[in-house]
């Protein structure tokens, strides 16, 4: 057993206009979300955002994501296979944050 921590990812997205119902978007959230499974990522909850009182650009969503330590989550999002899904993103989304997070404990 390892004694790395578990670390959360937050995604944030923002579409494109119509980039929600292209088929760039399905291929993309096919093979991200295998990805994302097969290097352990669980989805801990999903939410639709709604309205921003602060300052800034505003996502259409956010998901929190949790993998078994932030080594497994950095190469997540920097395997060949995410790499090559990085076109498909770029047709639906406007804008993506993928934010790492490190534990303060």
């Amino acid at each position: 057993m390892t004694d790395e921590k578990k670390c959360v990812v937050i995604l944030e997205g923002t579409f494109n206009e119509g980039g929600m119902k292209t088929k760039e978007f399905e291929e993309y959230s096919k093979r991200s979300n295998a990805n994302g499974e097969a290097n352990g990522g669980k989805v801990l909850s999903k939410y639709v955002i709604d309205r921003n009182l602060g300052n800034g650009n505003t996502p259409h969503f956010i998901l929190l994501v949790e993998y078994p330590s932030y080594d497994i989550a950095v190469e997540t999002f920097s395997n060949e296979e995410y790499k090559s899904i990085i076109p498909l993103r770029d047709v639906a989304f406007k804008e993506v944050n993928i934010l790492i997070t490190k534990s303060e404990d």
